[in-house]
C-alpha cells in the first residue's frame, strides 16, 4: 500500500513538474513568433513553409493543451495535501492558460488582431505564475541555506499546498470556480455555433 501511495505521489508531482514545464514553453513559443515568421519568409518552397508553421503551432498549442491538462489533473484536494503546489500561482496560472486555450479555439488568433494579442497575454501570465510558483515557493531554498530561515522564504514555505491546507482549500474553490465559467463559457460558444451551421445547412438545402 506505501509503494502504490510512493508511486502516486511521484506521478502527480512529476506532471505538475511537466505542466509548468509546457505552459513555459508555449509561452517562448507564443512570444518567439516573429522568429518562426522570419524563417518563414525564407523558404522557396511551398511544402518547406507549409511543414515549418504546422510544426510551429502544433508544439505552441500542443505545449499549451499539456499544460492545462496536467494543470487540471493536479487540481484536487486530495493530491494538493499529497505533493507540493505553489499556491496560488500555480493553479491561478492553469486557469489563465485554461482561458487562452478557450478563445484559440472559438476565435481566430492565427492571425494579428485583438483575439491574438489576448491569448498571447494570458499565456504569458500563465507562465509566469507557473514559474513563480514552481521557483519561489515548490523549490524554494532549503534548510541547507542560511537565507532558508528568513520571514521571505519562510512565508514562501508555507504556500506549499501540502504545508498549508487552509490556503490550499480557498485556491481550490476559487480556480475551480474560475475554470467552471470557463466551461460554460466553451459549451454556450460550442452549442451556438453548430446552432449556426445546422441553420445555414437547411438555408442550403431548401434553396
Amino acid at each position: 500500500m506505501e509503494t502504490y501511495k510512493s508511486l502516486e505521489i511521484w506521478t502527480a508531482q512529476t506532471l505538475c513538474d511537466l505542466g509548468i514545464l509546457a505552459s513555459v514553453i508555449s509561452c517562448l513559443l507564443h512570444i518567439g513568433r516573429p522568429y518562426f515568421e522570419r524563417i518563414l519568409s525564407r523558404f522557396t518552397l511551398r511544402v518547406a513553409a507549409d511543414l515549418w508553421w504546422m510544426m510551429y503551432v502544433l508544439l505552441r498549442d500542443g505545449s499549451l493543451f499539456l499544460a492545462v491538462l496536467f494543470g487540471f489533473l493536479n487540481l484536487n484536494l486530495d493530491l494538493m495535501a499529497d505533493i507540493k503546489i505553489g499556491l496560488p500561482f500555480i493553479p491561478f496560472g492553469t486557469v489563465a492558460l485554461a482561458a487562452a486555450l478557450a478563445v484559440k479555439v472559438f476565435h481566430n488568433t492565427e492571425d494579428i488582431n485583438k483575439a491574438f494579442r489576448f491569448t498571447t497575454y494570458l499565456v504569458v501570465i500563465g507562465g509566469v505564475f507557473n514559474i513563480v510558483g514552481y521557483v519561489f515557493v515548490m523549490e524554494g531554498p532549503g534548510s541547507e541555506y542560511a537565507v532558508a530561515q528568513t520571514a521571505f522564504w519562510q512565508t514562501l514555505h508555507s504556500w506549499r499546498s501540502n504545508k498549508n491546507p487552509e490556503l490550499s482549500v480557498m485556491t481550490f474553490y476559487s480556480s475551480f470556480l474560475m475554470l467552471s465559467v470557463i466551461g460554460v463559457f466553451a459549451v454556450v460558444k460550442a452549442v451556438r455555433l453548430y446552432s449556426k451551421l445546422i441553420k445555414e445547412g437547411s438555408k442550403n438545402v431548401q434553396s
